[in-house]
């Protein structure tokens, strides 16, 4: 059950190509932990323009067992992406997981609570959030890098998150097909763990499905039901 939480928010990659020009969207998604007994939750992944430079990046799923709230208030300064509120809620039948954090980019200092711990952490720039660390990730694929590394806190304090790009396919969807990059996460990741994400670099890097597989077998994914950027739908039957 954490896992697919856990998966929710990895999939969480903004729909933009370069922090200088985001674009908003709102997409709708389907999440499947697969097991002897399918769990499903249906979630919402948005990011609004707030103000000048000023963006807010939601997602919110539901489901009969687990619910997930995850946002993020961010800047953009010279093409550069500032996080600087973070929250997270998650419940897992009767089980409740918080996080709240505040980034100090003056200090370079964040502070807050994860559970009922108090966090206060140095951190060495440019530092990302469990969501913000996406719209990074995307910046490098649009200028071609092909393994890439971000530090992030995606816990309790920073630590590495790596990617690489490893193939491409034609992803078949419930709305028809796209052309999409296949990444893969090479840490952290567990020693039978593999972690695959497909994202289609015609529409601004967006991810269109994620995998994640123990031992060869697929046991959490989720899949883009319906996209739309800019308050245009996306046809994938095109």
């Amino acid at each position: 059950m954490k896992q697919l939480l856990s998966i929710l928010a990895f999939c969480t990659m903004t729909f933009t190509a370069l922090a200088s020009n985001m674009t908003p969207f709102t997409a709708e998604m389907e999440a499947i932990r697969h097991g002897a007994i399918n769990i499903k939750a249906h979630g919402t992944l948005q990011l609004r323009n707030t103000g000048e430079n000023q963006w807010h990046y939601r997602l919110s799923t539901s489901g009969r067992t687990l619910s997930l709230r995850e946002e993020i208030w961010l800047s953009v300064v010279n093409d550069q992406i500032l996080p600087s509120r973070y929250e997270f809620e998650s419940k897992v039948l009767w089980i409740k997981t918080t996080k709240s954090l505040r980034f100090d980019h003056d200090r370079k200092r964040v502070t807050g609570r994860v559970e009922k711990e108090r966090i206060d952490e140095a951190f060495t720039s440019p530092i990302y959030d469990a969501i913000g660390f996406q719209l990074a990730l995307q910046q490098a694929l649009a200028r071609g890098e092909e393994t890439i590394t971000l530090n992030v806190l995606r816990h309790k304090r920073p630590d590495n998150m790596s990617f690489k790009v490893i193939g491409e396919e034609m992803l078949r969807l419930p709305q028809g097909q796209v052309y999409t990059w296949i990444i893969e996460q090479t840490e952290p990741v567990s020693r039978n763990e593999r972690k695959l994400i497909w994202v289609a670099p015609e529409l601004n890097f967006t991810p269109m499905r994620f995998g994640r597989y123990e031992d060869g077998d697929l046991k959490e994914e989720i899949k883009v039901l319906s996209l739309t950027l800019d308050g245009q739908p996306v046809d994938f039957n095109r």
